[in-house]
């Protein structure tokens, strides 16, 4: 609640009874006011919008911020203490207010002039104040009325003057400020945000191809022993797999030459064929009396092919001991 000692009040008009019109006449106010004088309020006339009284006074101390900073605005809760008296519909009385006396001119409902003094006014201070509200005192003398006080309003209009500081506040340019703000810094932080799941998925895809080398080389050995299981149990399904690894080592310990090699042997009902290439030392009847004297393959024969290929074929026999542990 303002003492009316602080207030100011003169009558303004407003261009129409728009909130635009009242907050153009705010700023508009604020802009031609003193320094001191920083917090304003308009109260509309209730049967003329476009008549309006304003009120003005100085930042409360303890609203009041650095002497170097802006101007310190009011909380929008107080009002003038007129405002929260009974108002009156039309004449002219003097109230006993928190601090001193006030004289108001009512017409209509509506505050049309008001005066504070620290004590009961003289004649002639009641007759300018009147003269000053453009009413008549040419006729006989001019009576002043007695100090009255006047009770409290039940309907504060707090909200009203919550609403006006609101959209004095609330203006295109600091929304466009806010809002240019606000998404200043959601852009900031979903940057950010971006930045960080960009970060983490590389390190994931990276861990993942980690992964995929440790895995495929594991395959690659697993894959490997299978293949190796499959050719031992292949061995073993052709029958008596000591005696193939037998004949196979007996041939290829006779037959020696250049750059010998074998490319293929197959065991197929105990025929044993095995394919080599290279220069062999020892050749035709002399090369088949050469295998034969081995035991662990019989009915030998060879043909020799074109580009150094010798065919062998013989048949193994189940018995016959690998070359180097036969018993003496």
């Amino acid at each position: 609640m303002l003492s009316r000692a602080v207030c100011s009040f003169r009558r303004i008009t407003l261009p129409n009874g728009s909130r635009d019109a009242v907050k153009a006449a705010l700023l508009q106010a604020e802009r031609q006011a003193p320094a001191e004088i920083n917090v304003s309020q308009i109260e509309q006339d209730p049967s003329n919008k476009k008549a309006a009284g304003l009120w003005t006074w100085a930042a409360l101390e303890s609203d009041a911020g650095p002497a170097s900073g802006p101007a310190p605005v009011s909380s929008p809760r107080a009002i003038p203490e007129t405002l929260a008296r009974q108002p009156m519909a039309h004449g002219q009385r003097l109230v006993q207010c928190l601090e001193g006396v006030e004289g108001q001119v009512w017409m209509d409902n509506a505050l049309m002039a008001s005066r504070w003094w620290p004590a009961a006014p003289q004649q002639r201070q009641w007759v300018a104040f009147l003269r000053a509200a453009r009413l008549d005192t040419s006729e006989g003398g001019v009576d002043i009325p007695p100090v009255v006080e006047v009770p409290w309003r039940t309907n504060l209009p707090v909200w009203e003057a919550a609403g006006d500081a609101a959209r004095t506040l609330v203006t295109p340019g600091r929304l466009l400020i806010i809002g240019g703000t606000i998404l200043a810094a959601m852009l900031v932080h979903n940057g950010a945000q971006y930045f960080r799941y960009t970060q983490t998925r590389n390190s994931l895809d990276q861990q993942i191809e980690d992964r995929k080398i440790v895995v495929n080389d594991v395959l690659a050995e697993r894959n490997k022993a299978i293949q190796n299981l499959q050719t031992i149990d292949r061995l073993a399904r052709m029958g008596q797999g000591s005696a193939l690894l037998r004949g196979v080592a007996g041939i290829l310990e006779k037959v020696q030459g250049e750059g010998m090699r074998m490319s293929r042997f197959t065991l197929s009902d105990g025929q044993l064929d095995v394919r080599l290439s290279g220069k062999a030392q020892t050749r035709g009847a002399a090369l088949v009396s050469l295998l034969e004297e081995d035991e662990a393959v019989t009915q030998i024969s060879v043909n020799f092919k074109a580009n150094d290929v010798i065919e062998i074929s013989g048949r193994l026999a189940a018995n016959a001991e690998l070359p180097g542990a036969r018993t003496r």
